[in-house]
């Protein structure tokens, strides 16, 4: 039995994202007594999967597959159905992200199980299994009871401390079988923005509001956040 949480890479690579999952997913293990499963879909090199292990992932799945390639939600919600069931995880993690919330309703439907979206701390109790989170836009908290015995949860971004352990994690190299009429998505151009730091991913932030004025007077504020090597909000 372990907690399995889906981490996400970008061109074989692992954001603070990504850390951030792996260290929460560690908090609720040492809850419940269990350990840490990450599944990383795509080609990713060895020693970068490594990395999961320093924030308390003790196996690391590397799922491999040419039609995995691109996030197709129904295959994926398949992909991770399938691994939740041989691990006999109780408790599957994701990113609050356009993924975890695309992905993550078909998986609680696949697997019978109760979703908690966006919290943002760890379970308040585990009898009942309460999760905290942020409801009516930010402007108010709720505790949400989650009776079901599988759990899906997606993590609210940067609400959780990202903490560093020592774990020797070990990775194996995986392939699951995806039904192939699942697959529905084509991709046919991709456009990537560069050289500017995601606010998701950004440890400082310079914000501006309506005393700006105009948006012509946001331009110090886009060169304070540059030269800080920030983002801007």
């Amino acid at each position: 039995m372990s907690v399995l949480v889906y981490t996400e890479n970008w061109d074989g690579k692992f954001k603070k994202l990504s850390f951030e999952l792996v260290s929460y997913a560690s908090g609720i293990a040492s809850m419940t007594g269990t350990s840490v499963t990450a599944v990383s879909v795509g080609d990713v090199a060895d020693q970068e999967l490594k990395t999961l292990g320093n924030y308390g992932a003790s196996k690391i799945l590397n799922i491999k597959g040419d039609k995995l390639a691109r996030l197709d939600n129904q295959a994926y919600a398949s992909l991770l159905s399938a691994i939740a069931t041989k691990e006999g995880s109780k408790v599957i993690i994701l990113s609050n992200n356009n993924t975890g919330k695309a992905v993550a309703p078909r998986l609680a439907v696949r697997l019978k199980a109760g979703l908690g979206s966006g919290v943002s701390k760890l379970p308040l109790t585990l009898e009942p299994f309460t999760v905290y989170k942020r409801a009516y836009s930010g402007n108010a908290f709720a505790q949400l009871v989650i009776k079901s015995d599988i759990k899906v949860l997606t993590l609210a971004q940067n609400s959780f401390d990202v903490v560093e352990t020592s774990n020797n994690a070990v990775v194996e190299t995986a392939e699951f079988p995806v039904d192939g009429s699942l697959f529905k998505t084509e991709v046919t151009d991709v456009q990537k923005q560069s050289g500017k730091i995601l606010l998701t991913d950004a440890d400082i932030v310079v914000s501006g509001g309506r005393g700006m004025k105009s948006p012509d007077n946001w331009g110090p504020i886009v060169e304070l956040a540059s030269l800080l090597g920030g983002a801007t909000a």
